[in-house]
């Protein structure tokens, strides 16, 4: 959330909370939203908040001025917090109103730092928050022509398919659940969570690549693009999965190769993901296939009262 202080305070009256957001007020949102990464250079609102938009569980807080949204946070049902403030309306308090509102909701909100600016950093430290968690975006350019060499999987009858749907929706969920268990919001998707990103218009089923063991599913790997086929601007690799059942067999460094070749030989110039900084063991696998840190997104939270 952007750096503020509190010299002038927005009138209460002008603070709005809502489950729902209209379309008058979606649509504000989304235009400031614009303005803001413009600005900053990165979107203050990830993925799961920009769905929350259109719908989903989420309270939304709003700030207006003469009828127009100047700023904005969302709490998500995971207790995350993201906003932000219009740049020609910051330093006038309007992002602090918003911290106390989304923490008043949610004490333990876990509230991030979306490209960990300085300036965000700067203004949650000074209202007493302090880091708890870093994701970090890696980076890997991809020579056109150059193939990928596919290493072989130990476990016996490993094969590879495309996702299908209605045939591995329900046991996507369950093998993703499984593997993130530990993960605060990979390992709480749902059917609806995930019916709900393959409505967006950037979804494509041949760029889900899963295993699968003598017909049960155990692994995938997820491409998102801009566009279905895209290959003029770099893609994501969105999830990598592997059931805790066959680990240790190579299985997600298949999947992750299989995915970097489709994507050279469709001459994609280069691929991001994201990781936990404290995930060593993804750290390794990724640097071991050219990945390097290119970003990096800070979360921070209010510590507990001492002896709670």
């Amino acid at each position: 959330m952007p750096r503020t202080t509190t010299r002038r305070r927005p009138r209460k009256d002008l603070m709005i909370s809502t489950a729902e957001l209209s379309r008058e007020h979606r649509d504000q949102v989304e235009s400031l939203l614009g303005a803001v990464t413009a600005h900053d250079g990165v979107s203050p609102l990830d993925e799961a908040a920009r769905l929350a938009l259109a719908g989903g569980s989420a309270q939304h807080l709003l700030l207006a001025e003469d009828q127009a949204v100047i700023a904005y946070a969302s709490v998500l049902a995971d207790g995350t917090v993201q906003g932000m403030v219009r740049p020609e309306a910051r330093r006038r308090g309007h992002g602090t109103a918003l911290l106390e509102a989304a923490l008043a909701q949610r004490a333990d909100a876990g509230v991030w730092a979306h490209g960990a600016l300085e300036s965000s950093l700067a203004f949650l430290s000074a209202n007493g928050l302090v880091e708890t968690r870093r994701l970090l975006t890696l980076h890997r350019e991809l020579a056109a022509g150059t193939p990928i060499e596919v290493p072989a999987s130990t476990l016996p009858g490993l094969t590879l398919g495309t996702f299908e749907p209605a045939h591995d929706a329900d046991a996507w969920v369950a093998v993703n659940a499984r593997a993130f268990a530990s993960h605060p919001e990979q390992g709480s998707m749902t059917r609806e969570d995930l019916e709900q990103r393959m409505a967006q218009p950037w979804f494509d089923p041949e760029d889900m690549v899963v295993a699968r063991r003598d017909g049960q599913l155990v692994g995938f790997v997820w491409v998102k693009r801009e566009r279905p086929g895209a290959t003029d601007a770099d893609a994501e690799i969105y999830v990598v999965a592997t059931d805790p059942s066959v680990q240790g067999h190579g299985i997600a460094g298949v999947l992750l190769a299989t995915a970097l070749e489709r994507l050279v030989q469709g001459g994609v110039p280069g691929v991001e993901l994201y990781v936990e900084a404290d995930n060593a063991a993804a750290l390794r696998l990724y640097e071991a296939w050219g990945f390097a840190v290119s970003g990096r997104d800070v979360q921070m939270r209010r510590p507990a009262p001492a002896g709670a």
